[in-house]
C-alpha cells in the first residue's frame, strides 16, 4: 500500500521551519528530537484524516494511515507533554485551529485564504513548541517567534494565491503587495526594526514578480523553499530572541 504524504511541497518547509527556529533560539536539547518525531506524525496524520471528509469513498484507504500517524505521534508527544505542561495549552490552541479546518473541508472552501492562515498557524506553534521545550517555559518570546513565523508564511500564502488561484485577479495581487509592505512597517512600529530585515528578500519577491505569465506550481514552491531558507539565516542573524 503506497504511503500517504502531504502533497503541498510548502507545507514541509512550514513544518520544520518553525520548530528549527524555537529549537534554535531555546537552546537544542534531545528531548526536541522525540517531540519532533511526534510532531512529524500527528502532521502527517493531517492528510488521511482531512481526505476521509473530503471523500467518504477513501475512507477505508485513509483511516488505516490516519490511525497508524496519530498513534506514532502521540506516543512520542504525550510523553514530553506531561512533563512540559505548557505544550498543553498550545495542543488545545491547535485543536480549535484544526477545527476550523475542518468546517471549511466539510463546506468545500478549502481554498479560503482564512483557512490557509489557520493552518498556517497551526504549523507555526512548533516554534513556541520547541522553545517550551528548551526553556521550560512559555515565554513573551516564544509567542512572539510564534507571531513572526506567522506573519512571514501568511505573506507566502499571499504570494503563492496571487501567481496561481488569483494569478488574474489585480487586486488580490494589490492586497498581496500591500501585505508584504506592511511586513517591513510592522516590525518598526514594535520596535523591531532590525526583524524587518528578515521579510526584505520576501517583499522585493512579491513586488517584482510578474504575474502576467504563468508560472509552474513546483517553480513556485522550490521559490518558497529558497526563500524560506534565506529567512532562516536572516532571523539568526537579527534575531531579537
Amino acid at each position: 500500500m503506497k504511503m500517504v504524504l502531504p502533497k503541498e511541497h510548502g507545507t514541509w518547509m512550514m513544518f520544520f521551519l518553525p520548530y528549527a527556529l524555537g529549537a534554535v533560539f531555546s537552546g537544542p536539547t534531545l528531548v526536541h528530537i522525540p517531540f519532533l518525531i511526534g510532531w512529524f506524525f500527528l502532521y502527517l496524520s493531517a492528510t488521511p484524516w482531512l481526505s476521509q471528509l473530503r471523500n467518504a469513498k477513501l475512507r477505508k484507504q485513509m483511516r488505516p494511515w490516519a490511525l497508524t500517524y496519530t498513534a506514532i505521534g502521540l506516543l512520542f508527544c504525550v510523553p514530553v507533554m506531561l512533563f512540559y505542561v505548557e505544550l498543553l495549552w498550545l495542543g488545545f490552541i491547535i485543536m480549535l485551529l484544526f477545527c476550523v479546518n475542518i468546517v471549511f473541508v466539510l463546506r468545500k472552501q478549502e481554498r479560503h485564504l482564512l483557512n490557509d492562515l489557520c493552518g498556517i498557524a497551526i504549523f507555526s506553534f512548533g516554534a513556541p513548541a520547541a522553545f517550551v521545550i528548551g526553556t521550560d517555559d512559555l515565554t513573551s518570546d516564544a509567542i512572539l517567534l510564534w507571531a513572526v513565523v506567522t506573519f512571514y508564511f501568511s505573506g507566502t500564502a499571499f504570494y503563492v494565491k496571487s501567481l496561481i488561484r488569483e494569478r488574474k485577479n489585480t487586486s488580490f495581487h494589490k492586497t498581496s503587495h500591500i501585505y508584504h509592505g506592511l511586513m517591513l512597517l510592522v516590525p518598526w512600529l514594535f520596535g523591531l526594526g532590525t526583524l524587518a530585515l528578515a521579510f526584505v528578500p520576501g517583499t522585493l519577491k512579491d513586488w517584482f514578480t510578474p504575474r502576467d505569465k504563468h508560472i509552474r506550481p513546483l517553480t513556485v514552491g522550490i521559490i518558497e523553499i529558497c526563500n524560506a531558507v534565506v529567512f532562516f539565516l536572516l532571523i539568526l542573524w537579527v534575531s531579537p530572541f
